[in-house]
């Protein structure tokens, strides 16, 4: 494996998995769950519970409501919801993240794997390759997993999304990005940090992560422009609140970051979806970045690899 047009070979990395065989019987002992967090993103909330629910179960779900919120316990009735203060915001992305990396570590004592993504963040597995999300992880035996990272947007030609619809059935663009193929699950006692994983640590555990085909880690930020906006209002206070440790740039611009998004995807020409996955298991599980300073590996930040037209499958995913 390379990084950057060097030899690759971090400590305690054993392989890169890039092909995983479909899996036909189900382990009725895997005992798998999915954790988000969230502040007011009601729409992506909902997209988020019916996905998870429907592979996991609405039992299996654990959500950190960021401030207690009536409208989440409404959207998540019958998750797990788990709410913490919204009284400062000080050094916020490192709260956050120690946060849910213990509360995942918790986790793990009840389950085989913690699934981990953020609100507006589904894993879609292909049904030609991979039954379900739980068959795929029963027969994964690296310590973590990535995807493909795809940002699902609003064309300019498409509807505005009626309330409640599933988002699959109204959008079917998408850009394959190095930014969101992140690692989404663990069934290991390691930390998931800035999009990637810790492989390293302070004992003797040699962590390992597989990148299996046909499974994608699909955004939905720009999926919803409306909802966009109200949820970009938040971003912007939070970053320009003059907090110490709050987001950055992409939140304190978020309109500008928004615009540049759409006017490069409405600008690139489609690629059918084969070739499109092609440049990305070309440019991305090939390309991986370690950082030998604190142990994680994560996806070559590439923004805009190509764009492409979600096939039918990922209706009824």
């Amino acid at each position: 494996m390379h990084s950057g047009g060097q030899e690759f070979d971090p400590p305690r990395l054993h392989h890169l998995p890039i092909v995983l065989t479909s899996y036909s019987g189900l382990n009725p002992r895997m005992k798998v769950c999915a954790i988000t967090m969230v502040y007011q993103d009601y729409w992506a909330l909902a997209q988020w519970v019916r996905h998870y629910s429907d592979q996991l179960g609405i039992q299996n779900l654990y959500i950190v409501a960021h401030g207690h919120d009536a409208k989440v316990q409404q959207i998540a009735e019958g998750a797990n919801i788990w709410t913490i203060p919204r009284d400062s915001l000080d050094g916020f992305d490192k709260r956050r993240n120690k946060m849910l990396n213990q509360f995942q570590s918790g986790l793990l004592q009840f389950y085989d794997w913690v699934i981990r993504t953020d609100a507006d963040e589904l894993v879609c597995v292909d049904p030609n390759v991979h039954t379900s999300i739980v068959d795929l992880l029963a027969v994964t035996s690296e310590h973590s997993v990535f995807s493909i990272g795809l940002n699902v947007f609003e064309q300019a030609v498409e509807h505005e999304m009626p309330i409640g619809a599933s988002v699959f059935d109204y959008r079917t663009a998408a850009i394959v990005t190095g930014n969101y193929s992140k690692a989404w699950a663990v069934r290991a006692d390691t930390a998931l940090m800035r999009h990637g994983v810790k492989l390293s640590g302070d004992d003797d555990i040699e962590y390992t992560y597989a990148f299996p085909k046909g499974v994608f880690l699909c955004h939905m930020k720009f999926a919803n422009v409306p909802e966009l906006a109200e949820v970009n209002k938040i971003r912007k206070e939070v970053a320009r609140s003059g907090k110490p440790g709050v987001p950055g740039w992409g939140w304190r611009r978020a309109d500008a970051h928004t615009m540049k998004f759409f006017e490069t995807a409405e600008t690139m020409p489609f690629t059918d979806w084969s070739d499109s996955l092609q440049v990305a298991y070309e440019n991305i599980p090939t390309n991986m970045k370690y950082d030998e300073s604190d142990g994680v590996i994560r996806s070559p930040g590439i923004p805009f690899l190509a764009k492409t037209k979600l096939p039918s499958w990922y209706k009824t995913s």
